[in-house]
Protein backbone atom coordinates (compact mmCIF):
# COMPACT_ATOMS: atom_id res chain seq x y z
CA UNK A 1 0.00 0.00 0.00
CA UNK A 2 1.57 3.26 -1.11
CA UNK A 3 1.25 6.14 1.02
CA UNK A 4 1.92 9.79 -0.11
CA UNK A 5 2.07 12.67 2.20
CA UNK A 6 0.90 15.87 0.97
CA UNK A 7 1.87 19.60 2.26
CA UNK A 8 -0.01 22.24 0.62
CA UNK A 9 2.17 25.62 1.87
CA UNK A 10 2.88 28.95 0.65
CA UNK A 11 5.95 31.26 1.51
CA UNK A 12 4.14 32.87 4.55
CA UNK A 13 4.47 29.47 6.20
CA UNK A 14 8.15 28.76 4.84
CA UNK A 15 9.63 28.54 7.82
CA UNK A 16 7.23 26.09 9.45
CA UNK A 17 6.89 24.21 6.23
CA UNK A 18 10.99 23.19 6.48
CA UNK A 19 10.35 22.33 10.39
CA UNK A 20 7.34 20.06 9.18
CA UNK A 21 9.79 18.30 6.92
CA UNK A 22 12.96 18.33 9.04
CA UNK A 23 10.35 16.19 11.85
CA UNK A 24 9.70 14.06 8.63
CA UNK A 25 13.22 13.17 7.87
CA UNK A 26 13.97 12.68 11.36
CA UNK A 27 10.55 10.44 12.81
CA UNK A 28 8.64 9.24 9.38
CA UNK A 29 9.31 5.57 7.74
CA UNK A 30 7.60 4.09 5.14
CA UNK A 31 6.32 6.30 2.68
CA UNK A 32 5.87 6.21 -0.53
CA UNK A 33 7.13 9.98 -0.71
CA UNK A 34 6.30 13.64 -0.59
CA UNK A 35 4.50 15.80 -1.96
CA UNK A 36 4.70 19.72 -1.80
CA UNK A 37 2.16 21.94 -4.01
CA UNK A 38 2.76 25.83 -3.68
CA UNK A 39 1.28 28.71 -5.62
CA UNK A 40 3.59 29.65 -8.25
CA UNK A 41 4.78 32.20 -7.22
CA UNK A 42 6.50 30.92 -4.35
CA UNK A 43 7.88 27.77 -6.55
CA UNK A 44 11.71 29.34 -6.41
CA UNK A 45 11.62 29.94 -2.81
CA UNK A 46 10.61 26.48 -2.06
CA UNK A 47 12.53 24.18 -4.73
CA UNK A 48 15.54 24.69 -2.52
CA UNK A 49 14.23 22.99 0.45
CA UNK A 50 11.94 20.32 -1.85
CA UNK A 51 15.48 19.03 -2.97
CA UNK A 52 17.02 18.68 0.45
CA UNK A 53 14.05 16.33 1.51
CA UNK A 54 13.81 14.51 -1.75
CA UNK A 55 10.10 16.19 -2.30
CA UNK A 56 7.81 16.33 -5.52
CA UNK A 57 6.97 19.73 -5.76
CA UNK A 58 4.39 21.01 -7.59
CA UNK A 59 2.46 24.53 -8.51
CA UNK A 60 -0.61 25.94 -8.92
CA UNK A 61 -2.25 29.75 -10.38
CA UNK A 62 -3.39 30.45 -6.55
CA UNK A 63 -6.87 32.60 -7.14
CA UNK A 64 -7.06 36.34 -6.36
CA UNK A 65 -7.92 37.28 -2.83
CA UNK A 66 -8.89 33.38 -2.77
CA UNK A 67 -6.10 32.14 -1.04
CA UNK A 68 -6.93 30.14 1.88
CA UNK A 69 -10.01 28.40 -0.09
CA UNK A 70 -7.52 27.79 -2.97
CA UNK A 71 -5.18 26.06 -0.87
CA UNK A 72 -8.34 23.36 0.36
CA UNK A 73 -9.47 23.13 -3.52
CA UNK A 74 -5.77 21.64 -3.77
CA UNK A 75 -6.19 18.94 -1.20
CA UNK A 76 -9.61 18.35 -2.00
CA UNK A 77 -7.38 17.63 -5.85
CA UNK A 78 -5.21 15.32 -3.81
CA UNK A 79 -5.81 12.53 -6.55
CA UNK A 80 -4.40 14.81 -8.94
CA UNK A 81 -1.54 16.12 -7.03
CA UNK A 82 -0.22 12.94 -6.05
CA UNK A 83 2.06 10.50 -8.15
CA UNK A 84 -0.26 7.73 -9.85
CA UNK A 85 0.00 4.89 -7.74
CA UNK A 86 -0.69 6.29 -4.91
CA UNK A 87 -3.52 4.53 -2.61
CA UNK A 88 -3.41 6.58 0.26
CA UNK A 89 -3.07 10.53 0.69
CA UNK A 90 -1.81 11.46 4.37
CA UNK A 91 -2.47 15.47 4.57
CA UNK A 92 -0.17 17.00 7.12
CA UNK A 93 -0.06 20.99 7.58
CA UNK A 94 2.69 23.03 7.86
CA UNK A 95 2.41 24.12 11.47
CA UNK A 96 2.07 20.85 12.77
CA UNK A 97 5.46 18.76 13.21
CA UNK A 98 5.86 15.68 14.18
CA UNK A 99 7.47 14.74 17.57
CA UNK A 100 7.82 10.78 17.78
CA UNK A 101 8.77 7.84 15.46
CA UNK A 102 5.47 7.14 12.84
CA UNK A 103 4.69 5.34 10.09
CA UNK A 104 2.24 4.42 7.91
CA UNK A 105 1.11 1.83 10.41
CA UNK A 106 0.35 4.38 12.60
CA UNK A 107 -2.60 6.14 11.22
CA UNK A 108 -4.30 2.46 9.97
CA UNK A 109 -6.15 -0.27 11.20
CA UNK A 110 -5.37 -3.28 9.72
CA UNK A 111 -5.47 -2.24 6.41
CA UNK A 112 -8.05 0.80 6.92
CA UNK A 113 -7.29 4.28 7.45
CA UNK A 114 -8.58 5.74 11.11
CA UNK A 115 -10.73 8.09 10.86
CA UNK A 116 -11.84 9.83 14.24
CA UNK A 117 -14.88 11.84 14.19
CA UNK A 118 -16.53 14.08 17.39
CA UNK A 119 -20.15 15.23 17.80
CA UNK A 120 -20.88 18.58 16.25
CA UNK A 121 -22.97 18.82 19.46
CA UNK A 122 -20.61 18.49 21.61
CA UNK A 123 -18.75 21.49 21.38
CA UNK A 124 -21.55 24.20 20.63
CA UNK A 125 -20.07 26.49 23.25
CA UNK A 126 -17.02 27.06 20.10
CA UNK A 127 -19.60 28.72 17.27
CA UNK A 128 -16.24 28.75 14.52
CA UNK A 129 -15.78 25.06 14.35
CA UNK A 130 -19.65 23.95 15.32
CA UNK A 131 -20.64 26.23 11.64
CA UNK A 132 -18.89 24.28 9.84
CA UNK A 133 -21.96 21.23 9.96
CA UNK A 134 -23.81 23.52 8.14
CA UNK A 135 -20.66 24.56 5.42
CA UNK A 136 -20.50 20.25 4.87
CA UNK A 137 -24.08 19.64 4.86
CA UNK A 138 -24.93 22.39 2.84
CA UNK A 139 -21.70 20.94 0.70
CA UNK A 140 -22.62 17.46 0.61
CA UNK A 141 -26.58 17.78 0.62
CA UNK A 142 -26.91 15.17 3.73
CA UNK A 143 -27.26 15.17 7.12
CA UNK A 144 -23.75 15.06 9.20
CA UNK A 145 -23.68 15.27 12.90
CA UNK A 146 -19.60 14.28 12.90
CA UNK A 147 -16.93 16.63 12.51
CA UNK A 148 -13.33 15.67 11.39
CA UNK A 149 -10.85 17.77 12.02
CA UNK A 150 -9.86 15.94 14.82
CA UNK A 151 -6.39 15.29 14.61
CA UNK A 152 -3.91 15.55 11.98
CA UNK A 153 -2.45 14.10 9.51
CA UNK A 154 -5.90 13.02 8.07
CA UNK A 155 -5.47 9.89 5.84
CA UNK A 156 -8.22 9.62 2.78
CA UNK A 157 -8.42 7.06 0.10
CA UNK A 158 -6.94 8.37 -2.92
CA UNK A 159 -10.12 6.86 -4.68
CA UNK A 160 -12.75 9.17 -3.15
CA UNK A 161 -11.41 12.78 -3.86
CA UNK A 162 -12.65 12.60 -7.71
CA UNK A 163 -16.35 10.63 -6.48
CA UNK A 164 -16.24 14.04 -3.65
CA UNK A 165 -15.85 16.48 -6.49
CA UNK A 166 -18.17 14.63 -8.84
CA UNK A 167 -21.10 14.40 -6.02
CA UNK A 168 -20.78 17.98 -4.63
CA UNK A 169 -20.79 19.54 -8.54
CA UNK A 170 -24.18 17.50 -9.33
CA UNK A 171 -25.67 18.60 -6.63
CA UNK A 172 -24.77 22.51 -7.38
CA UNK A 173 -24.33 22.10 -10.51
CA UNK A 174 -21.76 24.15 -11.40
CA UNK A 175 -17.46 22.69 -10.78
CA UNK A 176 -16.61 22.01 -7.55
CA UNK A 177 -13.46 24.68 -7.63
CA UNK A 178 -16.26 27.38 -8.40
CA UNK A 179 -18.32 26.08 -5.57
CA UNK A 180 -15.95 26.30 -2.90
CA UNK A 181 -13.84 30.10 -4.28
CA UNK A 182 -17.44 31.05 -3.65
CA UNK A 183 -17.70 30.49 -0.43
CA UNK A 184 -15.90 32.70 2.35
CA UNK A 185 -12.15 33.45 2.45
CA UNK A 186 -12.27 34.72 6.13
CA UNK A 187 -12.26 32.52 9.04
CA UNK A 188 -14.59 31.32 9.75
CA UNK A 189 -14.72 30.44 6.54
CA UNK A 190 -18.06 28.88 4.82
CA UNK A 191 -16.07 25.65 3.54
CA UNK A 192 -13.61 23.08 5.59
CA UNK A 193 -11.61 20.39 3.56
CA UNK A 194 -11.23 18.30 6.16
CA UNK A 195 -14.60 17.95 7.50
CA UNK A 196 -16.28 17.96 4.25
CA UNK A 197 -13.72 15.04 3.13
CA UNK A 198 -14.88 12.88 6.30
CA UNK A 199 -18.50 13.96 5.99
CA UNK A 200 -18.36 12.41 2.40
CA UNK A 201 -16.53 9.09 3.70
CA UNK A 202 -19.45 8.84 6.34
CA UNK A 203 -22.42 9.61 5.07
CA UNK A 204 -22.09 9.17 0.96
CA UNK A 205 -21.74 6.17 -0.95
CA UNK A 206 -19.78 3.08 0.43
CA UNK A 207 -16.70 4.56 1.85
CA UNK A 208 -17.43 4.58 5.57
CA UNK A 209 -16.63 0.69 5.78
CA UNK A 210 -13.31 1.31 4.31
CA UNK A 211 -12.31 3.14 7.60
CA UNK A 212 -11.69 2.11 11.18
CA UNK A 213 -14.06 4.96 12.35
CA UNK A 214 -12.93 6.44 16.29
CA UNK A 215 -15.60 8.33 17.91
CA UNK A 216 -14.85 10.86 20.45
CA UNK A 217 -17.40 11.73 22.44
CA UNK A 218 -15.62 13.73 25.64
CA UNK A 219 -14.20 16.33 23.25
CA UNK A 220 -12.02 18.01 22.16
CA UNK A 221 -9.10 15.84 20.69
CA UNK A 222 -5.40 16.40 21.49
CA UNK A 223 -5.62 18.70 18.36
CA UNK A 224 -8.50 21.44 20.04
CA UNK A 225 -6.36 20.99 23.32
CA UNK A 226 -3.59 22.35 21.87
CA UNK A 227 -5.61 25.65 20.21
CA UNK A 228 -6.83 26.38 23.41
CA UNK A 229 -10.26 24.95 22.75
CA UNK A 230 -11.57 23.49 26.22
CA UNK A 231 -14.33 20.50 26.54
CA UNK A 232 -17.80 20.99 27.77
CA UNK A 233 -18.02 20.39 32.59
CA UNK A 234 -19.59 16.92 32.11
CA UNK A 235 -19.86 17.12 35.78
CA UNK A 236 -22.27 20.32 34.97
CA UNK A 237 -24.16 18.41 31.72
CA UNK A 238 -24.90 15.61 33.63
CA UNK A 239 -23.37 12.86 31.24
CA UNK A 240 -20.29 10.93 33.12
CA UNK A 241 -17.06 10.42 31.72
CA UNK A 242 -16.24 6.84 31.43
CA UNK A 243 -15.82 3.81 29.18
CA UNK A 244 -18.94 4.31 27.48
CA UNK A 245 -18.11 7.80 26.03
CA UNK A 246 -15.51 5.87 23.72
CA UNK A 247 -16.73 4.08 20.49
CA UNK A 248 -13.49 2.30 19.63
CA UNK A 249 -14.03 -0.29 16.67
CA UNK A 250 -17.08 -1.66 18.57
CA UNK A 251 -15.72 -2.06 22.46
CA UNK A 252 -12.16 -2.20 22.02
CA UNK A 253 -11.87 0.62 24.59
CA UNK A 254 -8.01 -0.31 25.32
CA UNK A 255 -6.85 0.86 21.61
CA UNK A 256 -7.92 4.62 22.83
CA UNK A 257 -4.05 5.14 23.59
CA UNK A 258 -2.72 4.00 20.34
CA UNK A 259 -5.10 7.18 19.22
CA UNK A 260 -2.57 10.18 20.31
CA UNK A 261 -0.94 11.84 17.81
CA UNK A 262 2.85 11.94 17.18
CA UNK A 263 2.22 15.28 15.51
CA UNK A 264 3.10 18.60 18.13
CA UNK A 265 0.26 21.46 16.78
CA UNK A 266 0.98 24.98 16.56
CA UNK A 267 -0.58 28.02 15.35
CA UNK A 268 0.59 29.84 12.03
CA UNK A 269 -0.72 32.96 12.42
CA UNK A 270 2.28 34.99 13.64
CA UNK A 271 5.17 32.57 12.30
CA UNK A 272 7.74 30.55 13.60
CA UNK A 273 8.15 32.73 16.87
CA UNK A 274 11.41 32.30 19.22
CA UNK A 275 9.29 30.65 21.88
CA UNK A 276 8.21 28.04 19.27
CA UNK A 277 11.47 28.45 17.69
CA UNK A 278 12.97 26.75 21.12
CA UNK A 279 10.38 24.22 21.11
CA UNK A 280 10.72 22.96 17.81
CA UNK A 281 14.64 22.47 18.61
CA UNK A 282 13.85 20.56 21.37
CA UNK A 283 11.63 18.00 19.64
CA UNK A 284 14.08 17.59 16.38
CA UNK A 285 17.05 17.76 18.59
Amino acid sequence: MKAEILLVTYAPDFDFTSYTLRSIAKFGRGFAGITIVVPYRDGELFKPMAEKYGCRLRLFYEAAGKGFLHHQVVKCEADLWCPKGTDLVVHIDSDCVFKEPFSVDTFLRGDRPILVRERYADFTHYPARASWQKCVEHALGVEMPWETMVRHPGVFWVGMYREMRTWIEDRHGYPFTQYVLLQRNEFPQTFAEFPTLGGFALGVGDWRDRYAVVTRVVTPSEYWRDRGIRPLDRALDGKPIGETDYNLFGDDVSSHGGLISPVQYFWSRRGVTAEIRSKLEVILS
